[in-house]
C-alpha cells in the first residue's frame, strides 16, 4: 500500500484522478468511487500541510504516508527551466480516459476537454446515436466505420458495430449497470461521511439528461450558458453572439412562428362544421409540419460548421464542395430536393389563385397575417445564414431553401385567404395613370376589384 501511495503522489499533487492506483489501496472504497475520494483526499493533504486537524482526522494514515513521500519529492526547477516544466505539467494535468470513463460513470454524455475548453462527445452519446457519424470522433466505439479512407488515418477496433441494435443496446446496458454501481457506492459514501452529512446541503441537479433538484427525468436547463456562451454540434465553446448562433436563433424564431400557424389552421378546421365552410387548406397543414423539419435540419447544420481548409488553388472545386456538405441526416449538408419540393408547392397553390402584378398588404385572417410574419423572419434569417455560407461553413443548399421558403409563405399567405374566401388588398394604382398608388380590394375568388 504504501508503494502504491508513493507511486500516486505526482498524480494527486497534479489533481489527477488516479483510478487504478486509488482503487487498488485496502483502506479506500473499491471501485469507481474511489475516484471521488481522491479529491477529498487531496483537500486532506493540503490542510495537513496547513496544519489543519481536520486533514489528519479523515486519513490520518495516508496523509502521513503522503507528507513524508512529499518531502521526499525533488524540488522545483529553476526559472530558467520554468517555461518547460510548465508544458510538462501541463501535459500531466488530466488522463483523457479518466474524464472519460468518470463521464460514463456518471451517465455523462459530454465531458470538457482541459487543454482545448471544448466539449467531448462520450461514447453514451455515440451509442445513443446507433450509428458511426463518420467524424473521426474521439470516443467512438464504432472503429471509425463511416470515416471517408483519407480521413481515417489512425484506424481503431470496434466495440460494437454501426447500427447494430441489438448489440449497441446489450453495450449501453453495460455502461448503465456500471453508472448505478457507481452511485451505489458514493450513496453508501456520503451517508457515512459524517463531514459530508452535517456541512453540506442539498444540492440541485446538475440539469439535463441527469435530471434537477426534484426529478430525475431530463430537464431542458444545464446551466452550460449561464456564462454566455453556448456549445456547437463540434463540442466547441462560442459566445452567444456569435454568427451561428445569431443564424441558429433565427431560424428557431421561424420555426415557432410556423408552429403558430399551424395551431391556427388545426384550430379553425376543428371549430368548423362542414356545412359552415366553404373551403378547406388543402395540403397546407400537412407542408407546414414539413418545412418546420426542414427548419431543424438546417438548424442542426449551421451548428455543425465543417473546417474551413484554405486552397492556394484559386478554382472551386464543386466536387470537393458537394463531398464537404453531404446530407446525412446528422448536420452534416442539406439535400436540394426539399428546394424543388417547397417550388412544386408554390405552383399548386398559385394555378387556383388570381394572377398577381401588384404588391399585398399583410392583411386577411389570423393565419395569413402570421405567415406575412413568417415571411419577414425568413428574410432575416436568410440574411444571417449567407455570411456562413461565404465564409464557407454553411451548405448553399441551406441558403437557397431559406431564399424559397420565403416565397413559399407569401403565396401560402394569399392561400389561406382564398380559402377563407376572404378578400386580398393590393397596393396599385386604381386605373393607368393614376398619380397615387392606393388600397384595392380583390375578390381572390371571383377576381372583382373593388377601390
Amino acid at each position: 500500500e504504501k508503494d502504491l501511495i508513493h507511486r500516486s503522489v505526482s498524480g494527486l499533487r497534479s489533481r489527477k484522478s488516479s483510478f487504478t492506483i486509488l482503487c487498488s489501496l485496502r483502506c479506500l472504497p473499491v471501485g469507481a468511487a474511489a475516484s471521488r475520494y481522491s479529491h477529498r483526499l487531496l483537500s486532506s493533504v493540503s490542510a495537513a500541510k496547513r496544519g489543519t486537524p481536520a486533514g489528519v482526522r479523515e486519513h490520518p494514515e495516508i496523509v502521513r504516508v503522503i507528507m513524508s513521500s512529499m518531502q521526499q519529492q525533488p524540488q522545483p526547477p529553476s526559472s530558467s527551466s520554468s517555461s518547460s516544466s510548465s508544458c510538462s505539467q501541463e501535459e500531466a494535468m488530466t488522463d483523457i480516459e479518466d474524464l472519460h470513463h468518470e463521464a460514463l460513470l456518471r451517465g455523462d454524455t459530454t465531458y470538457q476537454d482541459p487543454k482545448t475548453g471544448f466539449t467531448v462527445f462520450t461514447e453514451l452519446s455515440h451509442l445513443r446515436r446507433g450509428k458511426c457519424c463518420g467524424n473521426v470522433c474521439r470516443h467512438c466505439p464504432y472503429g471509425f466505420s463511416n470515416v471517408k479512407a483519407e480521413k481515417n488515418s489512425t484506424p481503431r477496433p470496434a466495440k460494437v458495430q454501426s447500427g447494430d441494435m441489438e448489440s449497441i443496446q446489450l453495450l449501453l446496458k453495460r455502461i448503465q449497470d456500471e453508472s448505478t454501481s457507481y452511485y451505489d457506492q458514493t450513496r453508501i459514501i456520503d451517508t457515512n461521511d459524517d463531514v459530508a452529512s452535517n456541512n453540506i446541503e442539498s444540492v440541485p441537479g446538475k440539469g439535463g439528461r441527469h435530471g434537477g433538484k426534484l426529478t430525475h427525468k431530463n430537464v431542458p436547463y444545464t446551466r452550460g450558458g449561464d456564462t454566455g456562451t453556448s456549445q456547437l454540434f463540434t463540442g466547441e465553446r462560442r459566445s452567444k453572439t456569435d454568427d451561428a448562433f445569431e443564424a441558429m436563433g433565427t431560424v428557431d424564431e421561424l420555426c415557432t412562428i410556423v408552429g403558430t400557424v399551424h395551431a391556427e389552421l388545426t384550430h379553425a378546421l376543428s371549430e368548423s362544421s362542414p356545412s359552415s365552410i366553404k373551403y378547406s387548406y388543402g395540403e397546407l397543414p400537412e407542408w407546414l409540419l414539413d418545412t418546420m423539419s426542414r427548419l431543424f435540419d438546417i438548424g442542426s447544420h449551421i451548428a455543425k460548421p465543417v473546417k474551413i481548409i484554405h486552397d492556394d488553388d484559386d478554382e472551386d472545386d464543386e466536387n470537393d464542395k458537394e463531398e464537404r456538405f453531404r446530407a446525412d441526416g446528422v448536420g452534416g449538408g442539406f439535400d436540394e430536393e426539399h428546394i424543388q419540393i417547397l417550388e412544386d408547392w408554390v405552383d399548386v397553390m398559385t394555378e387556383a389563385l388570381p394572377e398577381l402584378d401588384s404588391f399585398v398588404l399583410p392583411t386577411g385572417g389570423k393565419a395569413s397575417a402570421q405567415l406575412h410574419v413568417a415571411r419577414t423572419v425568413c428574410r432575416r434569417a436568410e440574411r444571417r445564414i449567407v455570411g456562413l455560407v461565404r465564409s464557407g461553413v454553411c451548405d448553399p443548399n441551406a441558403m437557397r431553401y431559406i431564399n424559397r421558403l420565403s416565397d413559399f409563405f407569401f403565396t401560402a399567405a394569399r392561400w389561406t385567404n382564398f380559402c377563407e374566401g376572404r378578400e386580398e388588398i393590393q397596393y396599385r394604382r386604381h386605373e393607368r395613370g393614376a398619380k397615387q398608388r392606393n388600397r384595392v380590394i380583390v375578390n381572390l375568388n371571383h377576381e372583382d376589384d373593388t377601390p
